[in-house]
């Protein structure tokens, strides 16, 4: 079980600090240079575009932004910038220009105006300074924003006044944000942030030393602390992989094209990200729902690993970042096997050890809950929580605990206070299938009993089988003599429709295109009841979820009926 005491996390934060400061005093920074006279600056370099739709686009041009489910309508010639933002959510957004790349999608020049003209709207009311738009990690977004569509859009008048006030006012924001770097928000958004200063030393050949050095510099470091050897994110979100992979294929393109050669870190950080990312992935190319991830979208993953010419196979398990894969036949299941991340990276951790989730050729059966950026915020702290994952929790308890209240609270908002440090995994491939044992103690201290789990797919994928046990470690001691129910969860996609059998012992799960599975288990009662997901767009979406109730013996030793369940998943033949 690990905690969040606040004297280690004081001497953590205050250990961070003393060595930056020694690196920003003393550290040897590399020593660039740029090709001299007659090689272009950033400012003519286009840059590819992965993320933006068109679609989207034409919306901002009428004047119509829509974000998260939420509108401001200006009229083709309006100015959203003095309006009140929809939601604090709707103003990150808007003030991160996160949907420059949709209007620079269009590729026509009307686009690049208007472009052109919302930013130089920006700079009139928000250019010297405000509070709330130049906080790190809105800034550095805006930055990255404005940098990668600087060519495509925010340049073509390159000549007028107005462009160049555009550009002065781009090199005040690069300035402040290399003067208060260290005070950027931990994980993707710092990792954004050294990128952007690396990219700004691009833009101004005559500040390599202070922008470009420095910032690849940064980037190495947290490179280092982020990446892992396997390719995951530390903080074992899939999402922040492909936002990673975005962001350091597009410095890479424009250090290959400013005649700027990268590190070998940035090299080795792509090629691990290009490889975990299919890994991921299941038949429909979405992400798996995991610690803050959603089904994403699906064609600016696929055009990041087009354009990365990845076509690997997915490996079977990622030992660092924690996740068991296992693809037979047609059959995908991805099973939660780590630690919960460690802080600061914990601000999207889900507290779900051993959840796991199955997606077939017909489309996703078994899932998480899941999570999306547009979705409503007032849904993420529950979604975190075990019950939103299809894995085992006894007494309505959740396998750790977040900071929600409190002192601690107003320190470390949305960080994880306890959780699950103790997770094993054994992995056997025979001819006939793949069987995982697994097994973690985030309710040790709860309940005095750990949680088992065993899974088994046939070499078919037609054929799956689990057992969940609650039970006593070996050398431990009983916490006391109550029964402790308990609830195993199987969260259903919503395309797939359940229904339950008399006996309250099996269920017909139906798939799109009339694929059948049933499900069955020697414990319960089973019920079937109401469900939510949030991986996908910007409201939640109905489903349910097959949930198998029990009591276990608090001396239990996983082997009796009370405290163990067996349940299976066997596709249906197709009638002729």
């Amino acid at each position: 079980m690990r905690r969040l005491p606040l004297n280690k996390v004081a001497q953590a934060t205050v250990g961070r600090t003393v060595q930056r400061l020694g690196q920003d005093l003393g550290a040897p920074f590399r020593n660039v240079r740029l090709r001299s006279a007659g090689v272009a600056t950033l400012e003519n370099i286009p840059l590819r575009n992965f993320r933006g739709n068109a679609a989207r686009g034409e919306s901002i041009l009428k004047g119509h932004f829509i974000f998260a489910g939420q509108h401001l309508d200006v009229g083709s010639m309006g100015d959203p910038w003095p309006l009140p933002a929809p939601s604090e959510k709707f103003a990150y957004w808007l003030h991160g220009f996160d949907w420059l790349w949709d209007l620079t999608a269009r590729g026509e020049k009307e686009a690049a105006v208007k472009a052109r003209q919302l930013a130089d709207q920006w700079i009139e009311l928000y250019g010297e300074w405000n509070g709330y738009s130049w906080d790190n990690d809105i800034l550095t977004n805006r930055l990255y924003a404005w940098l990668c569509n600087w060519t495509n859009a925010l340049s073509a008048d390159r000549m007028s006044q107005a462009s160049q006030g555009r550009r002065d006012n781009l090199f005040r924001q690069l300035k402040h944000l290399r003067s208060n770097y260290k005070h950027t928000p931990e994980g993707i958004t710092k990792l954004k942030a050294a990128s952007v200063i690396a990219m700004g030393g691009l833009f101004r050949p005559e500040k390599s030393y202070d922008y470009l050095n420095r910032g690849l510099d940064w980037l190495d470091e947290q490179i280092h602390l982020q990446i892992l050897p396997d390719g995951g994110h530390i903080s074992r979100n899939p999402g922040a992989c492909v936002e990673a992979l975005e962001i350091l294929t597009t410095l890479d393109i424009a250090l290959e094209k400013r005649g700027v050669e990268g590190s070998s870190a940035i090299t080795r950080a792509l090629e691990r990200l290009r490889h975990i990312i299919p890994f991921f992935q299941y038949q429909d190319q979405g992400l798996a729902s995991f610690n803050g991830s959603g089904s994403g979208d699906i064609k600016y993953i696929n055009e990041l690993l087009k354009f990365s010419k990845t076509s690997a196979e997915p490996f079977a398990y990622c030992p660092h970042t924690g996740y068991q894969r296992i693809q037979q036949g047609s059959t995908t299941i991805l099973v939660d096997t780590g630690e919960t991340a460690p802080f600061p990276f914990d601000k999207d951790a889900h507290l779900a050890p051993l959840a796991f989730e199955m997606c077939t050729k017909a489309g996703r059966l078994i899932v998480n809950c899941g999570w999306s950026p547009e979705q409503p915020f007032g849904w993420r702290e529950n979604m975190r929580l075990t019950a939103a994952h299809s894995t085992l929790s006894p007494n309505n308890q959740t396998a750790g605990q977040l900071v929600t209240s409190g002192f601690r609270a107003k320190l470390f908002p949305d960080h994880v206070d306890v959780g699950v440090s103790d997770v094993n995994v054994t992995r056997r491939e025979q001819a006939e299938g793949v069987w995982l044992e697994m097994s973690h103690s985030g309710y040790l201290e709860q309940t005095g009993l750990s949680h088992r789990r065993r899974l088994y797919v046939h070499e078919s994928g037609q054929d799956v089988r689990g057992e969940d046990s609650l039970l006593v470690p070996i050398g431990a001691a009983p916490k006391s003599r109550n029964a402790i129910p308990f609830d195993i969860r199987f969260h259903l996609h919503p395309s797939v429709k359940a229904t339950l059998a008399q006996d309250l012992h099996s269920a017909l799960l139906i798939q799109p295109g009339q694929i059948g599975w049933r499900f069955r288990t020697d414990g319960g009662p089973m019920r079937i009841e109401e469900s939510v997901y949030l991986a996908e767009g910007d409201r939640p979406v109905k489903s349910e979820q097959i949930v198998i109730s029990g009591s276990a013996f608090a001396d239990g030793d996983g082997e009796s009926k009370s405290n163990r369940v067996r349940w299976s998943l066997r596709r249906l033949e197709a009638k002729s």
